[in-house]
């Protein structure tokens, strides 16, 4: 049975410039995008909404159109959905649990090691992918 993970892409558009807002997982050891796993009671763009805003202590508005899923290693899911970060908190809930850090493209591609994510910031940092978000 593979994993099925949902999650964000946190992104602020800073002097014509892209960055991404990363997470470090539980450990601390590894740079992510925000993700969690589907609740019953919640659709899946609400999951993605609220895993950012408890993991990463930021809320924007979710592009629900433009998800796209990714395949790990493992042949698990994670579906992402790109989210403009409209505000970002000095205190959030997982604040004490993880780092967050908001970074260039280029360097996001370096910290994150996990191939779902790379792909998944590789394709909403695109050209074409930005031009849709960002008209």
């Amino acid at each position: 049975m593979s994993v099925f993970e949902i999650g964000s892409f946190p992104f602020l558009k800073k002097k014509g410039k892209i960055y991404v807002m990363l997470v470090t997982n539980i450990s601390g050891n590894l740079w992510i995008l925000p993700k969690g796993h589907p609740e019953d009671s919640l659709k899946n763009h609400k999951v993605a909404e609220l895993e950012t805003y408890e993991e990463a202590g930021v809320t924007g508005i979710l592009a629900k159109s433009l998800n796209r899923e990714f395949k790990n290693e493992c042949g698990g899911t994670l579906l992402i959905y790109p989210l403009s970060i409209k505000k970002t908190l000095t205190e959030w809930k997982e604040k004490s649990k993880r780092k967050r850090k908001l970074v260039k493209v280029k360097e996001a591609l370096q910290l994150v090691t996990r191939k779902e994510h790379l792909n998944a910031i590789k394709h909403f940092s695109s050209k074409v992918t930005l031009e849709k978000l960002m008209p």
